[in-house]
């Protein structure tokens, strides 16, 4: 909240030494699209709380997810409407033919919002031509079912690898328009 903050204030201090009418333009444009992304975050931190009293609150239930991310992944390839396009494989390692080789506990609206969120990721980052994302479920060695998302954009930097899992954190490419996203 501190960085579209600060350019809010910025920018409502500086309006009234703004000289030229483009000049209050573009301020008054930075001031509508800080106030928009001011809005955003706050509504994804309320949705951040609100998730996070409802898993406390809620019981889990057995989750398929074979069946969710092979839905998840044909969704996806099917709704292009405004994003990049790019191929998505799908490979199941199978180590077994027991249907519940996959099944999890978890809650399955939860689970796809999450699958969901790396598969549309990892669509940001890849090239617009050529770009491809490969998912992958499969069991470690401790039974543990896996979903691995790996994309041919262009990665995450190494100094920057334990922030991921810090909420609200973000780091886009150059290039794409800034305070989009909300980590």
């Amino acid at each position: 909240l501190k960085n579209p903050l600060t350019s809010l204030r910025s920018a409502v201090e500086t309006l009234p030494l703004a000289k030229s009418e483009e000049s209050k333009q573009r301020l008054t444009n930075i001031i509508f699209h800080d106030v928009r992304r001011l809005d955003r975050l706050i509504s994804d931190i309320s949705d951040a709380s609100r998730l996070d009293a409802e898993l406390a609150r809620s019981d889990s239930a057995p989750v398929d997810m074979e069946a969710l991310v092979s839905n998840l992944v044909d969704i996806s390839l099917q709704i292009r409407t405004g994003r990049k396009p790019v191929e998505i494989d799908l490979t199941v390692d199978r180590k077994t033919d027991v249907k519940s080789e996959f099944t999890v506990s978890g809650h399955d609206l939860r689970l796809g919002q999450i699958v969901t969120n790396l598969i549309e990721n990892a669509r940001s980052f890849v090239p617009e031509k050529s770009g491809r994302i490969k998912v992958r479920l499969f069991t470690n060695s401790k039974g543990r079912c896996i979903v691995h998302v790996d994309d041919n954009g262009p990665g995450i930097q190494a100094e920057d690898i334990d922030r991921i899992f810090e909420r609200f954190y973000t780091d886009r490419p150059e290039g794409e328009s800034f305070g989009q996203n909300s980590g």
